[in-house]
């Protein structure tokens, strides 16, 4: 695995308690942003106008079996037909219905009284009745907003010292209003008025308004509002039942009223129908000269029938004439003529009695007397003369019958033809009938539905049955007190958070020990320096403080990264990557702790840009150094060391002498080996202060010479972005046996002002004494300000 990919398996690995470890210092903002929110909260709540929802369940009835009916198995014409509840929902939110309710409870009026802080709703007995007085079309469209004092006596207006009586009609901006005092009223009572127009208060209502059923397979309605106000919420659901029940009762009684138009107009169609049908038949039956159609068939056959009669009775009479003009003309004096052989001539059948006396006499006589007898003759006169007579009267009989006979045979004839008549008269009546029967069963069943409509507008059902009453939820819809106290604890903590986040997000300096082990490979931390408050930054003799403590560690942890088989004394380079890291400050300290010990120590200074170790030790700086001794090959080298003491610990300090103007042709001309060399063999330790590696070849060019190098990193002031920098030195041999001393840990101020470092570092080296110009970045503007937010106390 190379250096890349173990930086990134470094940078990919998150260690949770680091991260909360972090956050830690900071947890005096995490309770102070608590405290705020929980109390911001605690207001905002205090003067938030509470929102409550109200509920009221109905159940829509099905009044397909509701209607009233006669006792009939005719069919319904006019049944419904099943709820549809999706319909329903939609009528209940309608605007139609929501317009009613705005109306009768005049929603379009609202008062609010103004608190120091809060304005509220108010509604009820505490607030007065505005009746507005013109045209209901020009007061849906008007709209304004007054202030209203009100008192026992009266009520002004705007403020403009006019007092306006109850019940009194006033004109207010070109509309009529008429105020009704409320129910209960104290001394003086200021609200606000605001009248909106029948739209926006509609609107208003339904956004409020919801409609759902109460389950999946429920006809269960539940309605619910919510508002300020339990009492307003409750009417506005109380009336929309009433007003959705009345809609409902109204368009069954609108098709009741329906029918009995309908059938109110048809009744003068039928009955016009019926008295076309009645006339059409009476007229026929009159030119048929029919009365009742069966008892004129039975007369007509029994007067058949009896005609027949009389002409058979006719015929046999003739018949029986015929024989007895022929017994006339056949029979002898003092003969007997046949009697009694139904001739119905009463005359004839008298004479014909009348002349056989006569012979009974006649043959009595000619019995006793003979046939000569006086008295037979005479007798036999009066038989000729008896039967003349009863020949002419058996004549004139006859003619009779013919008569008669032919007068029944023209009856007859009638009556055969008048009874052949009769079926198709039969079929004409019963087509007459049944178009009559047909219009007075409509009219029958129309007169029905005309009764059942009647009765059923009468006693109309009602649309709904209301389960609960408007109910309203004592407990606020919003605001949520438990879940706003939880939010504002959740700001309270997140806020924070937030902040030093973004800054750590902004934050590119090195901060941790970790943050150097987990970048740099095979490179460990020798030794961490602590920040130190103090203006004297040198350590003592024989001192406790955490400063010289801080550097007996580095001198101990020295001894296990020093090679074992170094011939002379070992050569320790203390570097850094930019400027301000503290090398100087470390090679200075551990210069003077060794020297503390007993050591024969030299500290070298080989920043020839920008010297600093005379500043650091607070000594006069010599004119000759280091830059003499690598020039001028005849100088005494030990000439040019300076013997100091401080703080009681003596050290010496090769300067880098003057300022050259080409410091790294000096450094790489072959001199530094010797004067290394000669140094380590005089001396028990040699500190070389160098110059910072990052643009600047002069370190690379002498590192190779060191035993240890004791790399510089400053705590809340190294960028991170700089670690690679240092694997790459290491990969490219640029440095040897390197250790890094983590300095300025522990500091909670002041770090990071605005250093924009990396690969554009300006060091600003040149001629003279070399001063560096620094240019603060956006980034670490930002960073500075969010560091002295959070750290402020």
């Amino acid at each position: 695995m190379n250096a890349s990919e173990n930086n990134n398996l470094h940078t990919e690995s998150f260690d949770l308690k680091a991260e909360i470890f972090k956050y830690l210092p900071f947890w005096y903002w995490f309770v102070l942003g608590v405290i705020i929110a929980l109390t911001s909260v605690t207001f905002y709540l205090r003067y938030q106008n509470n929102v409550y929802q109200s509920k009221t369940i109905i159940k829509l009835l099905d009044d397909t079996n509701s209607d009233f009916k006669m006792p009939t198995a005719g069919v319904n014409f006019f049944m419904r037909s099943k709820i549809n509840i999706e319909n329903e929902k939609e009528i209940i939110k309608s605007n139609r219905l929501l317009s009613q309710v705005v109306h009768e409870l005049q929603l379009y009026n609202q008062f609010f009284q103004e608190g120091q802080i809060r304005v509220s709703e108010e509604y009820g007995v505490e607030v007065p009745v505005v009746q507005w007085i013109g045209s209901q079309d020009d007061i849906d469209v008007f709209s304004g907003s007054w202030q209203i004092e009100l008192d026992r006596k009266g009520y002004v207006l705007n403020n403009d010292g006019v007092k306006r009586k109850y019940d009194t009609v006033y004109a207010v901006e070109g509309l009529a209003m008429k105020v009704i005092a409320p129910a209960t009223i104290g001394n003086i009572k200021v609200l606000t008025l605001k009248k909106s127009t029948l739209e926006d208060a509609v609107a208003r209502l339904k956004a409020n308004i919801e409609v759902d059923l109460v389950g999946e397979e429920s006809e269960l309605l539940e309605i619910s509002t919510k508002g300020p106000l339990i009492e307003k919420n409750n009417a506005v659901l109380n009336t929309l039942n009433a007003v959705f029940d009345q809609d409902g009762r109204e368009d069954r009684q609108r098709v009741f009223k329906k029918t009995i138009d309908f059938v109110n107009a048809r009744f003068e169609f039928l009955f016009k129908e019926l008295d076309t049908i009645e006339s059409a038949k009476a007229n026929y039956k009159r030119d048929q000269k029919l009365s009742f159609l069966e008892g004129d068939a039975g007369t007509l056959l029994a007067s058949k029938t009896m005609s027949f009669s009389e002409y058979e009775k006719a015929k046999t009479q003739s018949m029986l004439s015929d024989i007895i003009i022929k017994a006339l003309q056949d029979v002898q004096d003092n003969e007997l003529l046949p009697a009694n052989i139904g001739l119905e001539e009463m005359k004839v059948n008298e004479l014909v009695d009348e002349y056989n006396v006569i012979v009974l006499e006649a043959q009595k006589v000619i019995e006793n007397g003979g046939r000569k007898h006086p008295k037979v003759l005479k007798l036999i006169d009066v038989q000729q003369n008896l039967k003349k007579n009863i020949k002419s009267s058996l004549l004139a009989y006859q003619n009779v019958l013919d008569v008669k006979i032919q007068s029944i045979d023209a009856v007859k004839d009638f009556q055969e033809n008048q009874y052949a008549n009769v079926p198709y008269q039969e079929k004409t009546i019963r087509a007459i009938e049944r178009q009559q029967k047909i219009k007075e069963t409509l009219y029958l069943l129309l007169l029905q539905k005309r009764e059942e409509a009647s009765i059923n507008l009468a006693i109309t059902n009602p649309s709904i049955k209301i389960v609960d009453e408007a109910i309203a939820n004592k407990t606020p819809l919003s605001p949520k007190r438990g879940t706003a106290y939880l939010l504002a604890f959740t700001l309270g903590l997140l806020v924070p958070f937030v902040i030093i986040f973004i800054y750590y997000l902004f934050d590119t300096k090195i901060h941790r020990k970790e943050d150097i082990e987990s970048a740099l490979d095979g490179i460990s931390v020798v030794s961490e320096i602590p920040f130190i408050e103090d203006t004297s930054k040198i350590v003592k003799k024989n001192d406790r403080s955490v400063l010289s403590e801080s550097f007996r560690i580095l001198v101990a942890n020295l001894n296990y990264v020093i090679p074992v088989d170094t011939d002379f004394s070992p050569l320790i380079f203390v570097t850094s990557t930019v400027k301000g890291e503290g090398k100087t400050f470390v090679a200075s300290n551990l210069a003077l702790t060794l020297s503390s010990l007993g050591k024969k120590v030299i500290l070298v200074g080989t920043d020839l840009r920008n010297p600093q170790l005379h500043k650091a030790l607070n000594v006069e700086k010599e004119s000759k150094g280091l830059v003499d001794v690598l020039v001028d090959k005849s100088l005494d080298m030990f000439s040019c060391v300076e013997h100091i003491v401080v703080n009681d610990i003596p050290l010496d300090i090769l300067h880098s002498g003057s300022i050259p103007p080409n410091p790294t042709e000096i450094l790489s001309n072959g001199r530094m080996h010797f004067v290394f060399e000669e140094l380590k063999q005089h001396y028990d330790y040699v500190i070389v202060d160098t110059a910072p590696t990052l643009l600047v070849a002069d370190s690379t060019i002498i590192t190779k010479y060191a035993d240890v190098t004791l790399y510089l990193i400053k705590a809340n002031f190294t960028e991170k972005q700089i670690l690679p920098f240092i694997n790459n030195l290491k990969q490219q041999n640029k440095i040897q046996n390197t250790s890094v001393v983590f300095n300025n840990v522990g500091q909670n101020e002041g770090y990071g002002k605005g250093y924009s470092y990396a690969y554009q570092y300006n060091y600003g080296y040149g001629y003279g004494y070399g001063v560096n110009t620094v240019i603060p970045s956006k980034l670490d503007k930002i960073r500075y300000i969010l560091k002295k937010i959070i750290t402020w106390k």
